[in-house]
């Protein structure tokens, strides 16, 4: 794991989890990402922290230019911070997670059950988002289809100008690439595709395939 803006030079933290599955890791990943957040958090990385219900209730009945939903959920549910991250990339729809700690105030929103997403809507009324089940892929799913939520434009990355120097700017030419030669960058590329594409796409290798496999790493070893 890289954290962001690090200043020294640093190879990464390696964690290794309970066990190799994808639930293990992603859970794993936004813990990372919480907890990296209360220090200085990313850019791109949204709040996973939850909100408090005086938070919510400030957005009931007020004019607002995008969608908020809310997901309650239990303490130990991933499912509001996945829904988040889900939605990072999408534009006019805000999304927070919320504890079922205040039982009251869960009553007085009639959300009987977590997790369950409540959605405010641009002109203030809200609601439970009723029929959905309890899943994030549901939630997700469900927020992206409403109007007006679409996906942001991603906008060429903007290289602030390098001022101008008394002899002139001098203009870097594309090099033209020789068709008829063979560049390191194409061979490491193709082995790349190889060794970690198109061989991982075989469970195993026996008899002849196992055999040409050997012969194909003793030769790209001696060449």
């Amino acid at each position: 794991y890289f954290k962001a803006f690090t200043k020294q030079f640093t190879t990464g933290e390696n964690y290794q989890g309970a066990d190799r599955e994808l639930q293990t890791v992603r859970q794993m990943m936004i813990d990372f990402l919480q907890n990296h957040s209360q220090e200085v958090r990313p850019p791109a990385c949204p709040p996973l922290d939850p909100v408090w219900s005086s938070d919510i209730t400030s957005l009931f009945d007020k004019n607002s230019h995008h969608y908020t939903a809310i997901v309650f959920e239990s303490n130990s549910s991933y499912v509001g911070r996945e829904v988040i991250l889900d939605l990072v990339q999408y534009e006019n729809i805000v999304v927070r997670r919320a504890l079922n700690s205040d039982k009251a105030f869960l009553d007085k929103l009639g959300v009987p059950s977590v997790p369950s997403c409540y959605l405010i809507q641009p002109n203030g009324s809200h609601g439970l988002i009723n029929n959905l089940k309890p899943l994030r892929s549901f939630f997700s799913s469900y927020l992206k289809s409403l109007p007006g939520v679409r996906k942001k434009l991603l906008l060429p990355l903007q290289l602030p100008a390098q001022e101008n120097k008394e002899e002139g700017t001098e203009i870097k030419v594309w090099k033209e690439f020789d068709k008829t030669k063979l560049y390191m960058a194409d061979l490491e590329s193709g082995l790349h595709f190889l060794l970690r594409v198109e061989l991982a796409t075989h469970k195993t290798l026996e008899g002849a395939e196992l055999k040409t496999f050997k012969d194909f790493v003793t030769i790209s070893a001696k060449v």
